[in-house]
Protein backbone atom coordinates (compact mmCIF):
# COMPACT_ATOMS: atom_id res chain seq x y z
CA UNK A 1 0.00 0.00 0.00
CA UNK A 2 1.26 3.29 -1.18
CA UNK A 3 0.87 5.62 1.74
CA UNK A 4 1.17 10.10 1.44
CA UNK A 5 3.57 11.65 2.73
CA UNK A 6 1.05 13.60 5.32
CA UNK A 7 3.17 12.33 8.02
CA UNK A 8 6.18 14.41 7.02
CA UNK A 9 7.85 15.02 10.00
CA UNK A 10 8.60 11.63 10.88
CA UNK A 11 10.58 9.91 8.46
CA UNK A 12 13.55 7.43 8.06
CA UNK A 13 16.42 7.93 5.92
CA UNK A 14 16.43 4.55 4.40
CA UNK A 15 20.12 2.83 4.29
CA UNK A 16 19.45 -0.66 3.34
CA UNK A 17 22.22 -3.41 2.24
CA UNK A 18 19.86 -5.76 0.25
CA UNK A 19 19.28 -4.68 -2.99
CA UNK A 20 16.64 -7.58 -3.44
CA UNK A 21 13.85 -6.51 -0.34
CA UNK A 22 14.24 -2.48 -0.88
CA UNK A 23 17.15 -1.50 -3.49
CA UNK A 24 14.67 -0.03 -5.66
CA UNK A 25 13.65 2.85 -3.15
CA UNK A 26 17.69 3.39 -2.93
CA UNK A 27 18.16 3.42 -6.46
CA UNK A 28 15.26 5.73 -7.43
CA UNK A 29 16.80 8.31 -4.57
CA UNK A 30 20.46 7.53 -7.01
CA UNK A 31 22.07 6.44 -3.19
CA UNK A 32 23.87 3.35 -3.11
CA UNK A 33 26.56 4.26 -1.17
CA UNK A 34 24.88 3.82 2.30
CA UNK A 35 23.70 0.43 2.00
CA UNK A 36 25.66 -1.13 5.03
CA UNK A 37 24.03 1.59 7.65
CA UNK A 38 20.70 1.24 9.96
CA UNK A 39 17.86 3.30 9.98
CA UNK A 40 17.77 6.16 11.68
CA UNK A 41 14.99 8.47 12.11
CA UNK A 42 14.58 11.83 10.75
CA UNK A 43 12.12 14.43 12.84
CA UNK A 44 10.67 17.81 11.41
CA UNK A 45 9.06 20.06 13.82
CA UNK A 46 5.17 20.05 14.09
CA UNK A 47 4.35 17.02 11.77
CA UNK A 48 1.42 15.10 13.28
CA UNK A 49 0.09 11.25 12.50
CA UNK A 50 -2.83 9.66 14.22
CA UNK A 51 -3.32 6.08 15.48
CA UNK A 52 -5.92 3.74 16.93
CA UNK A 53 -4.49 1.11 19.66
CA UNK A 54 -5.71 -1.52 20.69
CA UNK A 55 -5.07 -3.45 24.51
CA UNK A 56 -6.35 -6.71 25.54
CA UNK A 57 -5.29 -7.52 29.40
CA UNK A 58 -5.98 -10.95 30.66
CA UNK A 59 -5.36 -11.95 34.26
CA UNK A 60 -5.26 -15.95 34.07
CA UNK A 61 -4.78 -18.31 36.74
CA UNK A 62 -4.06 -21.76 36.69
CA UNK A 63 -3.64 -24.82 39.24
CA UNK A 64 -4.91 -27.64 41.65
CA UNK A 65 -6.69 -27.68 44.62
CA UNK A 66 -7.84 -30.86 47.06
CA UNK A 67 -10.41 -32.11 48.07
CA UNK A 68 -10.80 -34.72 50.95
CA UNK A 69 -13.31 -37.57 50.76
CA UNK A 70 -13.01 -39.88 53.96
CA UNK A 71 -9.42 -40.95 54.25
CA UNK A 72 -8.60 -40.40 50.68
CA UNK A 73 -7.26 -36.35 49.10
CA UNK A 74 -8.01 -35.81 45.74
CA UNK A 75 -6.24 -33.02 43.83
CA UNK A 76 -8.74 -31.62 41.26
CA UNK A 77 -7.88 -29.17 38.40
CA UNK A 78 -8.74 -25.21 38.75
CA UNK A 79 -8.38 -22.71 36.20
CA UNK A 80 -9.69 -18.46 35.74
CA UNK A 81 -9.30 -16.31 33.15
CA UNK A 82 -10.79 -13.27 32.95
CA UNK A 83 -10.10 -10.73 29.85
CA UNK A 84 -10.63 -6.69 29.59
CA UNK A 85 -10.45 -4.77 26.23
CA UNK A 86 -9.74 -0.86 25.64
CA UNK A 87 -9.21 1.20 22.04
CA UNK A 88 -8.37 4.50 22.06
CA UNK A 89 -7.03 7.04 19.47
CA UNK A 90 -3.39 8.81 19.89
CA UNK A 91 -2.19 11.89 17.88
CA UNK A 92 1.51 12.20 17.37
CA UNK A 93 2.82 15.60 17.26
CA UNK A 94 6.45 16.45 17.40
CA UNK A 95 7.34 19.54 19.36
CA UNK A 96 10.59 20.04 18.93
CA UNK A 97 14.12 18.55 17.06
CA UNK A 98 16.86 18.47 18.21
CA UNK A 99 20.68 16.38 17.32
CA UNK A 100 19.84 13.62 19.23
CA UNK A 101 16.18 12.94 18.38
CA UNK A 102 12.86 15.02 19.37
CA UNK A 103 10.69 16.14 22.01
CA UNK A 104 7.15 14.13 21.04
CA UNK A 105 3.39 15.17 22.77
CA UNK A 106 1.05 12.17 22.25
CA UNK A 107 -2.76 12.85 22.71
CA UNK A 108 -4.92 10.30 24.00
CA UNK A 109 -8.76 10.41 23.48
CA UNK A 110 -12.21 8.51 21.90
CA UNK A 111 -11.84 5.69 24.21
CA UNK A 112 -13.66 2.47 24.55
CA UNK A 113 -13.89 -0.04 27.14
CA UNK A 114 -14.99 -3.94 26.64
CA UNK A 115 -14.64 -4.75 30.69
CA UNK A 116 -14.44 -8.48 31.91
CA UNK A 117 -17.50 -10.44 31.88
CA UNK A 118 -18.43 -10.57 35.87
CA UNK A 119 -19.12 -14.18 37.28
CA UNK A 120 -22.44 -14.67 38.91
CA UNK A 121 -21.24 -18.84 40.15
CA UNK A 122 -17.61 -17.63 40.74
CA UNK A 123 -16.97 -15.13 43.33
CA UNK A 124 -13.21 -15.48 43.07
CA UNK A 125 -13.32 -14.89 39.52
CA UNK A 126 -15.67 -12.10 40.02
CA UNK A 127 -13.52 -10.71 42.28
CA UNK A 128 -10.23 -10.97 39.32
CA UNK A 129 -12.70 -9.45 37.19
CA UNK A 130 -14.08 -6.32 38.94
CA UNK A 131 -10.19 -5.75 40.30
CA UNK A 132 -9.37 -5.59 36.42
CA UNK A 133 -12.32 -3.61 35.45
CA UNK A 134 -11.61 -0.64 37.62
CA UNK A 135 -7.59 -0.62 37.22
CA UNK A 136 -8.24 -0.07 33.45
CA UNK A 137 -11.59 2.14 34.22
CA UNK A 138 -9.63 4.48 36.18
CA UNK A 139 -7.01 5.18 33.54
CA UNK A 140 -9.49 5.63 30.99
CA UNK A 141 -9.20 9.90 30.45
CA UNK A 142 -7.84 12.06 27.71
CA UNK A 143 -4.68 13.18 28.36
CA UNK A 144 -1.38 13.87 26.57
CA UNK A 145 1.84 12.91 27.74
CA UNK A 146 5.58 13.93 26.68
CA UNK A 147 9.05 12.14 26.17
CA UNK A 148 11.95 12.11 24.21
CA UNK A 149 12.13 9.83 21.11
CA UNK A 150 16.48 9.42 19.47
CA UNK A 151 16.93 8.79 15.76
CA UNK A 152 16.96 4.96 16.70
CA UNK A 153 13.02 5.28 18.22
CA UNK A 154 14.71 4.73 21.71
CA UNK A 155 11.93 6.68 24.39
CA UNK A 156 12.95 8.50 27.18
CA UNK A 157 10.82 10.43 29.99
CA UNK A 158 7.65 8.30 29.29
CA UNK A 159 5.62 9.03 32.68
CA UNK A 160 3.75 6.19 34.44
CA UNK A 161 0.54 7.29 33.64
CA UNK A 162 1.25 6.63 29.87
CA UNK A 163 0.14 3.39 30.47
CA UNK A 164 -2.80 1.91 32.57
CA UNK A 165 -1.65 -0.13 35.87
CA UNK A 166 -1.08 -3.69 36.52
CA UNK A 167 -1.87 -5.58 39.30
CA UNK A 168 2.07 -7.11 39.16
CA UNK A 169 4.43 -7.21 41.99
CA UNK A 170 8.39 -6.52 41.84
CA UNK A 171 10.06 -6.50 39.79
CA UNK A 172 7.17 -4.97 37.01
CA UNK A 173 8.87 -6.08 33.97
CA UNK A 174 5.71 -6.19 32.17
CA UNK A 175 4.57 -2.61 33.09
CA UNK A 176 7.92 -1.54 32.05
CA UNK A 177 7.57 -3.28 28.86
CA UNK A 178 4.11 -1.79 28.48
CA UNK A 179 4.80 1.91 28.56
CA UNK A 180 6.87 1.58 25.97
CA UNK A 181 4.93 -0.77 23.62
CA UNK A 182 1.89 1.22 23.42
CA UNK A 183 3.84 3.99 21.88
CA UNK A 184 2.79 3.92 18.47
CA UNK A 185 6.97 3.74 17.44
CA UNK A 186 8.86 1.17 16.33
CA UNK A 187 12.79 0.64 18.04
CA UNK A 188 15.03 -0.03 15.11
CA UNK A 189 18.37 -1.72 15.98
CA UNK A 190 21.60 -0.91 14.93
CA UNK A 191 21.89 -3.27 11.94
CA UNK A 192 21.33 -2.31 8.47
CA UNK A 193 18.25 -3.92 6.71
CA UNK A 194 19.06 -7.21 5.37
CA UNK A 195 15.96 -9.04 4.47
CA UNK A 196 15.52 -12.49 6.54
CA UNK A 197 18.94 -11.36 8.62
CA UNK A 198 18.02 -12.53 11.79
CA UNK A 199 20.05 -11.68 15.49
CA UNK A 200 19.87 -12.68 18.78
CA UNK A 201 22.28 -11.61 21.86
CA UNK A 202 22.31 -11.93 25.60
CA UNK A 203 20.87 -9.67 28.14
CA UNK A 204 22.17 -9.32 31.49
CA UNK A 205 19.90 -7.51 34.09
CA UNK A 206 19.39 -7.36 37.98
CA UNK A 207 16.00 -7.58 39.08
CA UNK A 208 14.43 -7.32 42.71
CA UNK A 209 13.42 -10.80 44.46
CA UNK A 210 14.32 -12.71 41.40
CA UNK A 211 17.69 -14.77 41.13
CA UNK A 212 19.28 -16.65 38.53
CA UNK A 213 18.24 -13.97 35.98
CA UNK A 214 18.51 -14.46 32.23
CA UNK A 215 17.87 -12.52 29.31
CA UNK A 216 17.74 -12.75 25.72
CA UNK A 217 16.56 -10.35 22.80
CA UNK A 218 16.23 -11.87 19.51
CA UNK A 219 15.13 -10.13 16.17
CA UNK A 220 14.72 -10.32 12.34
CA UNK A 221 13.78 -8.43 9.16
CA UNK A 222 11.02 -9.95 7.74
CA UNK A 223 8.87 -8.83 4.40
CA UNK A 224 6.09 -7.23 4.36
CA UNK A 225 2.32 -8.96 4.89
CA UNK A 226 1.31 -7.21 1.95
CA UNK A 227 4.17 -8.15 -0.43
CA UNK A 228 5.25 -4.59 -1.54
CA UNK A 229 8.31 -3.83 -1.17
CA UNK A 230 7.88 -0.11 -0.16
CA UNK A 231 7.50 -1.62 3.33
CA UNK A 232 9.39 -3.84 5.35
CA UNK A 233 8.95 -5.39 9.15
CA UNK A 234 10.65 -5.92 12.13
CA UNK A 235 10.40 -8.95 14.85
CA UNK A 236 11.18 -8.67 17.97
CA UNK A 237 11.58 -10.67 21.21
CA UNK A 238 12.90 -10.48 24.57
CA UNK A 239 12.88 -13.14 26.84
CA UNK A 240 13.50 -13.48 30.87
CA UNK A 241 13.62 -16.76 33.27
CA UNK A 242 14.84 -16.31 36.84
CA UNK A 243 14.39 -18.30 40.21
CA UNK A 244 11.68 -16.17 42.41
CA UNK A 245 14.10 -15.56 45.78
CA UNK A 246 12.02 -12.91 47.73
CA UNK A 247 8.95 -10.87 47.91
CA UNK A 248 5.43 -11.77 48.21
CA UNK A 249 5.68 -14.60 45.54
CA UNK A 250 7.99 -16.66 47.07
CA UNK A 251 6.33 -19.18 48.65
CA UNK A 252 6.72 -20.46 52.25
CA UNK A 253 7.37 -24.09 50.92
CA UNK A 254 8.36 -25.09 47.72
CA UNK A 255 9.88 -23.03 45.44
CA UNK A 256 8.74 -20.69 42.34
CA UNK A 257 9.88 -19.51 38.74
CA UNK A 258 9.63 -16.70 36.84
CA UNK A 259 9.14 -15.95 33.43
CA UNK A 260 8.82 -13.18 30.78
CA UNK A 261 8.21 -13.22 27.18
CA UNK A 262 7.45 -9.57 25.21
CA UNK A 263 7.12 -9.49 21.06
CA UNK A 264 7.21 -7.23 18.35
CA UNK A 265 5.87 -7.54 14.76
CA UNK A 266 5.90 -3.63 13.72
CA UNK A 267 5.48 -3.03 10.02
CA UNK A 268 7.61 0.06 8.75
CA UNK A 269 6.96 2.30 5.56
CA UNK A 270 10.23 2.39 3.74
CA UNK A 271 10.12 5.30 1.87
CA UNK A 272 8.32 7.37 4.81
CA UNK A 273 9.85 5.39 7.92
CA UNK A 274 6.67 5.74 9.60
CA UNK A 275 4.66 3.27 12.06
CA UNK A 276 2.24 1.37 9.45
CA UNK A 277 1.16 -1.27 11.90
CA UNK A 278 2.39 -3.58 14.74
CA UNK A 279 1.25 -6.41 16.81
CA UNK A 280 2.69 -6.58 19.94
CA UNK A 281 2.14 -9.32 23.00
CA UNK A 282 3.67 -9.92 26.33
CA UNK A 283 3.23 -12.25 29.35
CA UNK A 284 4.76 -12.38 32.92
CA UNK A 285 4.16 -16.24 34.43
CA UNK A 286 5.10 -17.42 37.88
CA UNK A 287 4.95 -21.17 38.64
CA UNK A 288 4.43 -22.78 41.84
CA UNK A 289 5.19 -26.28 42.88
CA UNK A 290 4.19 -26.35 46.66
CA UNK A 291 5.21 -28.71 49.20
CA UNK A 292 2.84 -31.77 48.82
CA UNK A 293 0.01 -32.21 51.75
CA UNK A 294 -0.29 -35.49 53.70
CA UNK A 295 -1.62 -38.16 51.22
CA UNK A 296 -0.35 -36.53 48.08
CA UNK A 297 2.44 -37.87 45.76
CA UNK A 298 3.11 -35.43 43.61
CA UNK A 299 3.77 -31.45 44.86
CA UNK A 300 0.99 -29.43 43.49
CA UNK A 301 1.39 -26.56 41.18
CA UNK A 302 0.22 -23.12 40.65
CA UNK A 303 0.62 -20.56 37.77
CA UNK A 304 -0.60 -16.93 37.61
CA UNK A 305 0.13 -15.57 34.22
CA UNK A 306 -0.43 -12.00 33.04
CA UNK A 307 -0.87 -11.35 29.68
CA UNK A 308 -0.97 -8.01 27.00
CA UNK A 309 -2.02 -7.98 23.63
CA UNK A 310 -1.64 -4.76 21.67
CA UNK A 311 -2.92 -3.86 18.17
CA UNK A 312 -1.64 -0.73 16.78
CA UNK A 313 -3.31 1.05 12.96
CA UNK A 314 -1.78 3.88 11.22
CA UNK A 315 -4.87 6.03 10.31
CA UNK A 316 -3.63 8.70 8.76
CA UNK A 317 -4.87 7.55 5.16
CA UNK A 318 -7.62 5.44 6.15
CA UNK A 319 -10.44 4.60 8.97
CA UNK A 320 -9.70 2.82 11.79
CA UNK A 321 -12.83 1.60 12.95
CA UNK A 322 -12.27 -2.37 13.17
CA UNK A 323 -8.95 -3.50 14.68
CA UNK A 324 -8.77 -7.18 15.51
CA UNK A 325 -7.05 -9.88 15.72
Amino acid sequence: MIRSRAFASIVITVLVSCATCVGAILDAAGDTSAQDQPLHVLFSTGATSIFRIQLTVVAHLDGEQTETIGAKTYVAPLTREVKSILTWRAQLRVLSVAADGAEIEESLAGFSATPAEISATDPASAKMAQALNDALAGWIQERAIHYHETLSGQTTGVPADAGPPLDEQAPRVLSAWLLRALRPIVVLPARPVVLNDSWQEARSVALPNWSGVSGSESGQWLTAASGSKLEIRLDDVQQITAAVAAGPEKPPEGAAAATFRGESLSTVGLDDGRLVAATRSAARTVVWTLTPAAGLSAPPRFSARLAIEIEIENCDETACDNLHS
